[in-house]
């Protein structure tokens, strides 16, 4: 008797955490976007969703205060909502380029949300990324905030 009640709690439990996992596993919205970022940080944005992932790679070309810089960010999605439409996505990256006149690269976090129009194929987001310059001029730079407009193509 004993024996049976541990296989069911074994079963159960196994299957809640099945159960669980594959919640979360969900298909990407969109494969591609590339559009324009305006704010702290202003130029031009790219996204790419992993295959079957709500992982994506984001590129972009930004000109601030500090003069031109390239940043690559890996950011991870999550569908608070489960619909799609809206995602807040978290990650971080490297950059590189012009920072008061001299070459540097640095770190950049980024923290945001993004709302995918249905009409339409636009989506629009509001981001911060805060950076830290660490080769040839140490310095942080906290205050980037930035509205994104994309244009989803495929899929």
């Amino acid at each position: 008797m004993k024996s049976k009640k541990t296989t069911t709690l074994i079963f159960l439990a196994v299957t809640l955490v099945l159960t669980v996992w594959s919640a979360d596993l969900k298909a990407q919205p969109y494969e591609h976007s590339g559009g324009i970022r305006a704010g702290y940080s202003s130029g031009i944005s790219y996204k790419g969703f992993r295959r079957h992932k709500m992982a994506a790679i984001e590129a972009d070309i930004l000109y601030n205060r500090h003069g031109f810089n390239l940043s690559a960010l890996y950011e991870h999605h999550m569908e608070p909502f489960r619909n799609k439409k809206v995602l807040i996505y978290l990650g971080g990256g490297a950059f590189g380029g012009d920072w008061d006149e001299e070459f540097s690269m640095g770190v950049v976090a980024a923290a945001g949300i993004e709302y995918n129009t249905r009409d339409l194929p636009l989506n629009f987001g509001l981001d911060w990324r805060p950076m830290l310059n660490v080769y040839r001029i140490f310095a942080p730079d906290l205050l980037d905030f930035g509205i994104s407009v994309r244009y989803r193509f495929g899929r």
